[in-house]
């Protein structure tokens, strides 16, 4: 569930673009840029655990 939350925040912030709510539109893109860059730290500083 939780790796579907940018995707639904993108998507919250397309429809208020649309509909003209432009300042909130904004805000929404914003945490979700926080989101992208809370995942690109983990997944950059997380080992990566290969079985072979």
């Amino acid at each position: 569930m939780i790796m579907m939350l940018p995707f639904l925040t993108a998507l919250i912030a397309t429809w208020l673009g649309m509909r003209g709510q432009r300042n909130a539109s904004i805000s929404v893109w914003a945490v979700t840029f926080v989101i992208y860059l809370a995942w690109m730290k983990y997944h950059m500083t997380d080992k990566l655990n290969i079985s072979l």
